[in-house]
C-alpha cells in the first residue's frame, strides 16, 4: 500500500496552478493527500488586499475539509500569520498540531510521508514528528517581499536539517541550501505536455484575442512586483504595431501598462483555458526583474510555453543559461524589443519541434516519482 501524503503548501489549492498542485493532483490518484493551505509567508499589512485575504482564509476554513478531486483532501487553516513574534510559534504549533491529527484521523491517514514546501511549517512538524519529510524548495523565500527574512532564515535551516530529502527545483538554491541540508537532490518543475496538446488541438480561440492585433506578444502568470513592468511598458511603447497580452491575477500597481493602447491585462484564467492562450501568442514573454528572488527561480511558464511549441523571449535567467536559440531566445532590457521581432523572424518547425519534445520529457509525473524514488533511498 502506497504511504499517504501530509503537503503543507504554499499556494491555496484555488490559486494559479504551481508546482505543488500538479505534483499532489498526480499523487491522488493512487493514495490519500491531505494537502495544507498556505499558512502565509509575510506578515500581513493593514491594507485592502490582505483584509480581503483574511476574509477569504475565514471563508474556506469555515468550509472544513474538502474532497477537491481523486483522493485529494484539502483544509485551510487559520493561524496567526506573525512569524518572529514571541509566543506566536507555539500557539501555531500546537493548534496545529492538534487539528492536522484529527484530520488525518477521519480520512485514516497513518503514517504519512510529510512533503512540506514552507519553512515555517518547522514547528509543526516537530510535534507531529513523523517518520520522513520531504522539504521541496522552489523559492528562496525570505526574498519575498515583506517576508521577515531572519526568521524565516531560522526557520528553514532548522527544516533542512530536519528534513530526511530536500528538493530543490533550481541549480541556483542547490548551491543557496546544499551546506545545510541533510540530502539535497536538483529535479526541475515539469509540464503535463499531453493536456497542453490536447487543448490546443480542440479549443477555440478565446473571445477576448479573436479582435486582438497581430502580432501578440504574450504573458502567462501572476504579475507580482518580480515582473518588470518598467520593462513591459517600453517595449510595447517600442512596438506600437504589437499588442502585448498578460494573463494573469495581479498584486501589484499596473497603471503603468493601463495607460497604454496596446497593452491587455486580461486578468486570471482558469488552468484549463491558459494553452489556447499561449497558442494565440507569437511570442511568450518572461520579463522578469533582476533580483535575488528570480535569481532562484526555474520558470514554471517556460515549460508551459514550450509544451506548445511558442517561441520565448526571456532576460538572463540563471536557469536558463545554456540553452540554445531553438529554445529561448535570451535579451537583456535594451535589446529585449529586438528580441521579440527577431525570434519570430527566426522560428522554424524545428525549432518548435524542438521545444516540444524538451516539455515532453519533463512530467509532473515523472517529477513526483523521481522525487519519492530518491526519498526511499534517503529512509
Amino acid at each position: 500500500m502506497k504511504r499517504p501524503i501530509l503537503c503543507f503548501s504554499s499556494n491555496d489549492w484555488s490559486d494559479i496552478a504551481s508546482s505543488k498542485y500538479h505534483i499532489m493532483r498526480y499523487l491522488g490518484r493512487d493514495r490519500p493527500v491531505l494537502y495544507i493551505e498556505t499558512m502565509g509567508i509575510r506578515n500581513p499589512h493593514p491594507s485592502r488586499r490582505d483584509l480581503r485575504r483574511i476574509l477569504e482564509k475565514i471563508r474556506l476554513r469555515r468550509a472544513g475539509l474538502r474532497n477537491v478531486e481523486a483522493q485529494v483532501f484539502v483544509w485551510s487553516p487559520l493561524v496567526i500569520p506573525y512569524h518572529g513574534v514571541p509566543g506566536v510559534p507555539w500557539i501555531n504549533r500546537h493548534y496545529m498540531a492538534r487539528a492536522i491529527r484529527k484530520l488525518a484521523d477521519s480520512l485514516d491517514i497513518v503514517d504519512p510521508i510529510v512533503w512540506t514546501y514552507l519553512p515555517n511549517s518547522i514547528d509543526i512538524i516537530d510535534e507531529l514528528a513523523p517518520r520522513t519529510v520531504i522539504y521541496h524548495c522552489i523559492d528562496d523565500y525570505a526574498e519575498f517581499t515583506g517576508a521577515p527574512k531572519e526568521a524565516f532564515g531560522r526557520m528553514e535551516r532548522r527544516l533542512l536539517r530536519r528534513a530526511d530529502l530536500t528538493v530543490v527545483s533550481s541549480r541556483r538554491l542547490l548551491e543557496l541550501k546544499a551546506d545545510e541540508a541533510r540530502r539535497i537532490r536538483y529535479v526541475p518543475h515539469g509540464v503535463d505536455a499531453q493536456f497542453f496538446a490536447d487543448r490546443c488541438q480542440t479549443d477555440s480561440t478565446p473571445a477576448d484575442l479573436k479582435t486582438m492585433t497581430k502580432p501578440v506578444a504574450g504573458f502567462v502568470g501572476r504579475i507580482g512586483d518580480w515582473i518588470d513592468l518598467e520593462l513591459l511598458a517600453s517595449v510595447a511603447t517600442s512596438l506600437p504595431e504589437w499588442s502585448f497580452v498578460l494573463v494573469g491575477p495581479a498584486n501589484v500597481d499596473t497603471s503603468l501598462l493601463d495607460i497604454l493602447h496596446n497593452v491587455h491585462l486580461l486578468g486570471r484564467r482558469e488552468y484549463d483555458q491558459i494553452p489556447s492562450y499561449i497558442r494565440e501568442f507569437d511570442v511568450a514573454l518572461m520579463p522578469f526583474r533582476a533580483n535575488k528572488l528570480v535569481d532562484s527561480v526555474n520558470p514554471l511558464k517556460m515549460y508551459e510555453y514550450f509544451a506548445v511549441g511558442t517561441p520565448v523571449v526571456s532576460v538572463p535567467l540563471v536557469e536558463i543559461a545554456g540553452l540554445g536559440p531553438e529554445l529561448v531566445t535570451i535579451a537583456k532590457r535594451d535589446d529585449f524589443a529586438e528580441a521579440i521581432e527577431r525570434a519570430v523572424q527566426l522560428d522554424c518547425p524545428e525549432w518548435r519541434e524542438a521545444r516540444l519534445a524538451f516539455a515532453k520529457q519533463r512530467s509532473w509525473a515523472s517529477v513526483a516519482e523521481t522525487i519519492l524514488a530518491e526519498c526511499e533511498s534517503a529512509t
